[in-house]
């Protein structure tokens, strides 16, 4: 989550018992720590001075909520392999989450394997969730014309899905366990996975944020409870004290091979160490690596101001049958925006060659047309990016985003959209201008060669 001033309370109770059942496995905080109400739920912050490079939390790995600890956890219950077989490692872990919900406490006990009530309780409820599947009609509704909108709408209907094959999994069991497993339940514990879920690199060795393609979600207890702060100097070790060997890694380390909870034995820890010195009443933040707004709200449920990590995704090609479109990443002051302009090119390339064939099916005994020169291409290359940008653009809502005096529309949720819609306005007019260069250079090209271009910049 991100930043936001703690509310001075007593350290709540459930903070407390978390604390204890964290210590009973192994894990400590920082004797400074404590936790804090804040309207998000718990934050992190310091009941006296903490010094630079400061262990603030450490938790081991046999209490790390992977998929594998999941499924074995599950299998005494469910009773079924061939049913946790079935499901991705995600649809294990959120299961697992839910069953501590959907159980009575007397066959929680029974089963003995549902251990991480004590941390469930010290996460938000969904009523203070404000990712876009938490949004209103009409805030839902404010994103239109947006990436993110579609993003919502896609990520609802995949999350049912995978809901609903979890549930006729788990009814073909026990039909009330199944009837427990509500999309209410499913989808609050799968946005604790989206919003607190760290990549199994981190998890590695060296320790990681950077995900791999065989890499997975992983809930890390205590590690997680702290909001985030971009540019944060934090590091991650990892440490076997059977080995008395441990390794580190700062918060921008590039990837290594991803290894598991489950393959470290049960005195390996992982621990945050924040390098910056923490006043008295400060909060104590993390740094979830860099990530535009559209990924903060979505999965998170926050924004940042004039975040300098936005992006905006295009889609671009599909030029022939079977063709599909490829997507590119365009960031602030047109980062990125040069491999969107090789395909813009491609596209306008492939325009060309189209139109010859089909005018040479037309009269085959005409003379065979030359191709486009470079600064045509150039010229419409940058045409066709402007148009494609202002489209962009236009979509974007305007003077649709409610004030915070609408009751339709809470006011921190207003602010949200405004601040991610302003950042992709602004990523757009950054390409916008990539155009415009790019449109100076075709005709400082067609000049050179003789021929006489007005461009919209002349008088």
């Amino acid at each position: 989550m991100a930043s936001t001033t703690p509310i001075a309370t007593a350290e709540p109770c459930n903070a407390l018992l978390f604390k204890e059942w964290l210590a009973s496995h192994g894990g400590k905080f920082h004797p400074a720590v404590r936790y804090s109400c804040i309207p998000s739920g718990l934050s992190i912050s310091a009941s006296e001075d903490i010094e630079p490079d400061a262990t603030i939390v450490t938790c081991p790995f046999s209490i790390v909520v992977t998929p594998l600890q999941s499924k074995r956890a599950l299998l005494p219950i469910l009773q079924d392999p061939s049913v946790l077989g079935r499901w991705t490692e995600r649809q294990s872990i959120v299961v697992y989450i839910c069953f501590h919900w959907v159980l009575s406490p007397e066959e929680i006990v029974s089963y003995d394997t549902l251990v991480h009530a004590p941390y469930l309780d010290t996460l938000p409820s969904p009523s203070q969730f404000r990712t876009p599947l938490y949004f209103t009609r009409e805030e839902l509704e404010a994103l239109r014309g947006t990436n993110l909108y579609g993003a919502t709408v896609d990520r609802r209907r995949d999350w049912e899905a995978e809901w609903e094959e979890c549930r006729a999994d788990v009814s073909g069991v026990n039909a009330e366990w199944g009837q427990g497993l509500t999309w209410c339940r499913f989808l609050t514990a799968s946005t604790y996975l989206s919003s607190r879920a760290f990549p199994s690199t981190l998890l590695s060795s060296p320790p990681s944020l950077v995900q791999r393609p065989d890499s997975y979600p992983v809930l890390i207890p205590g590690v997680d409870a702290l909001n985030h702060a971009r540019a944060q100097p934090v590091s991650w070790i990892v440490t076997s004290t059977s080995t008395s060997t441990s390794t580190s890694s700062t918060s921008s380390s590039s990837p290594s091979a991803a290894t598991s909870a489950d393959s470290h034995g049960n005195d390996t820890t992982i621990s945050l160490v924040t390098h910056g010195a923490c006043k008295a009443g400060a909060e104590i933040f993390n740094n979830y690596g860099p990530k535009p707004n559209s990924e903060l709200l979505l999965g998170y449920g926050f924004t940042l101001s004039d975040n300098p990590d936005d992006t905006i995704v295009l889609k671009i090609g599909g030029h022939g049958a079977g063709d599909t479109e490829a997507r590119h990443e365009v960031g602030r002051d047109a980062r990125g925006a040069e491999a969107v302009w090789d395909a813009v090119v491609d596209a306008v390339r492939a325009q060309e060659c189209q139109g010859l064939e089909e005018g040479e099916d037309e009269d085959e005994d005409e003379e065979e047309e030359e191709e486009a020169p470079e600064w045509q291409v150039v010229l419409d290359s940058a045409d066709m990016l402007r148009s494609m940008t202002e489209s962009l653009s236009a979509r974007l809502p305007t003077g649709v985003v409610p004030e915070r005096g609408n009751s339709s529309v809470r006011g921190d949720v207003a602010e949200m959209i405004r601040q991610y819609v302003l950042g992709q306005r602004q990523v757009l007019q950054g390409l916008l201008r990539f155009a415009s260069d790019r449109e100076v250079g075709g005709v400082k090209m067609a000049r050179r060669e003789g021929t006489r271009i007005r461009s919209e910049g002349d008088a």
